[in-house]
């Protein structure tokens, strides 16, 4: 009985545990189905965000190529818009294959497809635009259109939507992964509870299932872990990527790879990887394959192959194959880029250095420290370096420009994006050249700035043929003056004649008569020395002008000049700042006004010239290419005459266009006008009524040098000497007695020479006992220059005074620095002592204190 009920109950008993056992594994079974359940939603919800973020990713790319093709005009940015327009539409139906009946998530699919189409809309609207004027400056209707703000709002919409969107699908994964666990762990209670109830035979077994389903679930967990990473790296490379088996069948292709040959990802795979080489290369194509998985190499590396899109066109490709072998064949993993446009990119490089080398100006292009980075041939013959010399160097140190003036120069730089000056460059063989320099800055794709582009334009000939038409608009100006400064000549030889005459008689008051000699030959000598600085040539350094000195003496000349019917009016301040530049240009500009404005008033008027201190602000100095901000000398020159016709207005700058007939005007005087005026970074502007009058403006920088030494233009004290020796040097035998009796009478001693040669052999046999030597600078043979020279070349400290009643030192080739003094001719007997002793009371050349 016992034995029966132990039969008995071992079977229920052992039925009984394989029922519990089966109840158990259906219990586990059902929570491996609703494991397997989460882990497709986990896929899925895995897929909706990457492709949402894909989606807003694309909308991006359209959005950033649409605002390139809108601020440079180049249609290459419309190829990246398409690009991103056909991305955003494969992820939209990526998305829609996704969304499997969920009502919120195809709500927002559609709110996202509507801010996606208002989008396009806007960028569409933008680009026709766009469109119809490619080459010129944005537009007001593309800027209004911009800042309308349709595009953005659309964006945000779309980034909005793509955040719920993303957040949705991680709180899905969230719940799924705490659903697992929670299964995962009911799994494991009912396990242990069979494996316990169960009887040993079953226990190990069962036991063996937990165990291998554990390994299962974690190799599971870990493979789809691996495949979810390895997913996102390859959708998410630049490169292409393409997985295909030994019969080129595609396995699997990247978005990147999709797009660049213009398929659709899904349905390509399954498809020949030879669909997309050109006909001409699939032969060599699969040769090489078999060649390859012959060879005991498992990379191969490629570099401009060609493949062929969808459409039909060929694009070149680089990269690498990696043959991988499975148990079940042989997979290569195909990775390339598109090369199509670096090679376009490397082609305009080719064709601006070949550009680069036919312009005829050197240019530099150097970093933002002004180092040189490359260079053109004309920089090489410029400088006479190879462009591996001048590779390194510093732009400053190669033009010879001063570090202060390079600095300013550079802020300037930075802040307005250009800077032009012009210099006088000497080169390393000696030979002077006349620079434009243009500077400007390089920027990167962002605007940031990475380099500078510096052009030397030789313009040496062109300054030339300026002061050649300045000198031929000036001997204009001198026929116009001659007939008023001969009237006024005969005026002043008159009462030098007669007075002289009266004396001889043996005039009863020759003490009169001596002071009317010499006021009247004092009054010619300042004639004629005005005169000559108005016909004079030769441009002089520039030095600090006192325009006030400047109108007065060409308040003078306009005096012998302008008819009687012309009322002429100088306003003058009495406090003027001083300005740059060489008195003789600037006489030369009011001249050619005031001589314009006198035949425009043929019948008589009124010619004013004012001066007066002014301050150029930003919105005038915004509206001239010359002028900067700062304190200024504004120069008017205003008549009342018949005016300045408007069709003609626009022109008078121009070289040789003038109004008036043959013979009257060369066409030359308002053209070296503004030439003159902005050589000294100053401007001119012109306003004219016809039948009203006309008015110049002219807009002079105030002085930025330091003060110079004042000429000797007075008569100063005459002081006497201590007996020192003073050699005189001059052709005219006139001059050397008076000049010899006034410094001897004034306690001085005297060795008198007649020409330049003399002057040296006197100076080799008396040089010792010689204290200054009083030059003349224009005498036959050896002139004042190379005299000079002479006699420094035996004691570099001899005193030497220039004198010339023509032309000054820096006219004769030399510099003014170069002598201790000057002398202008015609001199007084005071003038003559006061600079021969202010001279010898100089502190020695070499001293130190």
């Amino acid at each position: 009985m016992t034995i029966s009920r132990r039969t008995y109950w071992l079977p229920i008993a052992i039925a009984s545990a394989f029922l519990a056992v089966a109840v158990f594994a259906v219990v586990s079974y059902l929570n491996t189905v609703r494991i397997r359940q989460n882990e497709q939603r986990v896929q899925r919800s895995f897929a909706i965000r990457e492709a949402t973020r894909e989606l807003l990713s694309a909308m991006k790319d359209a959005e950033t190529s649409q605002r390139g093709y809108l601020l440079t005009g180049d249609v290459a940015f419309l190829k990246h818009y398409d690009t991103g327009v056909e991305d955003a539409q494969q992820r939209f139906a990526q998305l829609r294959t996704l969304e499997a009946g969920d009502e919120k998530l195809i709500a927002q699919l559609n709110t996202f497809r509507d801010a996606f189409d208002r989008q396009q809309d806007h960028f569409q609207e933008t680009i026709a635009m766009r469109m119809k004027a490619p080459k010129a400056a944005i537009s007001e209707d593309i800027l209004s259109l911009v800042k309308s703000g349709r595009g953005k709002q659309a964006m945000d919409i779309a980034r909005q939507t793509s955040r719920v969107i993303v957040s949705r699908e991680t709180e899905r994964l969230k719940e799924a992964e705490s659903t697992n666990q929670y299964l995962a762990r009911v799994s494991r209670s009912t396990i242990t509870v069979g494996n316990t109830i169960a009887l040993a035979l079953i226990f190990a077994t069962a036991f063996a299932a937990y165990v291998d389903r554990k390994r299962r679930d974690a190799a599971e967990a870990g493979l789809l872990s691996k495949q979810t990473e390895l997913e996102a790296v390859v959708d998410s490379a630049y490169e292409g990527i393409i997985t295909r088996d030994a019969n080129f069948t595609i396995r699997l292709i990247n978005p990147a790879a999709a797009s660049m040959l213009g398929v659709d990802a899904e349905q390509t795979v399954g498809r020949s990887l030879l669909d997309f080489v050109p006909d001409d290369r699939r032969g060599f194509v699969g040769s090489r394959a078999e060649q390859n998985s012959e060879s005991e190499a498992n990379l191969y590396e490629y570099d401009c192959e060609r493949m062929r899109r969808a459409d039909g066109t060929e694009f070149a490709v680089s990269g690498n194959s990696v043959r991988t072998e499975l148990p079940t064949g042989i997979l290569v993993t195909v990775k390339f880029r598109d090369m199509s446009d670096f090679q376009d990119s490397q082609a305009k490089q080719r064709e601006y250095a070949a550009i680069l080398e036919q312009i005829s100006d050197a240019v530099l292009v150097c970093d933002l420290e002004g180092r040189v980075r490359s260079c053109n041939n004309s920089a090489e013959t410029l400088f006479a370096q190879s462009e591996g010399e001048l590779v390194g160097q510093l732009a400053e140190k190669l033009l010879g420009v001063d570090s202060e003036v390079w600095e300013i120069n550079r802020d300037h730089l930075f802040e307005n994006g250009l800077v032009t000056t012009q210099r006088v460059w000497l080169s390393p063989d000696g030979k002077e050249f006349v620079l434009d320099q243009r500077r400007s800055l390089i920027r990167d794709d962002g605007g940031q700035p990475i380099g500078k582009l510096l052009f030397l334009i030789d313009i040496t000939q062109r300054v030339r043929e300026e002061a050649q038409q300045r000198r031929t608009q000036r001997l204009e100006s001198i026929g116009t003056l001659a007939g008023g400064i001969a009237h006024d000549l005969n005026n002043v030889l008159t009462p030098i004649v007669m007075s002289a005459k009266l004396l001889r008689r043996g005039s009863k008051t020759p003490e009169r008569l001596v002071d009317n000699i010499i006021t009247s030959a004092d009054r010619g000598g300042k004639m004629i020395a005005k005169l000559l600085a108005f016909a004079g040539g030769d441009r002089e350094v520039k030095a600090q002008i006192d325009l006030r000195e400047t109108l007065s003496e060409v308040e003078e000349i306009l005096s012998h000049t302008l008819q009687h019917t012309i009322d002429l009016k100088v306003n003058v301040p009495a406090k003027l700042h001083k300005i740059d530049g060489d008195s003789t240009e600037l006489i030369q500009v009011i001249m050619n006004l005031a001589i314009n404005a006198r035949d425009a008033m043929p019948h008589g008027g009124t010619l004013e010239i004012c001066v007066e201190n002014f301050n150029v602000d930003r919105s005038r100095a915004a509206h001239s290419d010359i002028l900067n901000e700062g304190p200024h000398v504004l120069l008017t020159v205003a008549d009342n005459g018949d005016g300045i016709p408007k069709d003609v207005i626009d022109r008078i700058f121009d070289p040789f266009f003038t109004t008036k007939v043959q013979g009257k005007g060369t066409g030359l005087g308002l053209a070296t006008t503004r030439g003159i005026v902005r050589s000294y970074d100053g401007d001119v502007t012109v306003y004219s009524e016809p039948g009203i009058g006309t008015k110049f403006s002219i807009y002079l920088p105030s002085s930025k040098l330091a003060e110079k030494i004042a000429e000797m233009d007075d008569e100063p004290e005459a002081l006497s000497g201590n007996g020192e020796m003073v050699l005189i040097v001059d052709d005219e035998s006139l001059i050397l007695e008076t000049a010899r009796e006034t410094l001897e009478l004034a306690g001085y001693q005297t060795i008198i020479a007649s020409s330049g040669t003399d002057a040296v052999v006197v100076y080799q046999s008396q040089g010792d006992s010689i204290d200054i030597i009083l030059l003349d600078m224009m005498m036959p043979g050896l002139d004042g220059s190379e005299t000079r020279e002479a006699i420094r070349g035996m004691n570099p400290n001899a005193r030497v005074i220039a004198s010339s009643g023509l032309r000054r030192p820096g006219q004769a080739g030399g510099k003014m620095e170069d002598f201790d003094g000057f002398l202008a001719k015609p001199y007084t007997d005071a003038q003559l002592l006061g600079i021969v002793r202010s001279v010898l009371d100089l502190e020695p050349k070499g001293s130190t204190v």
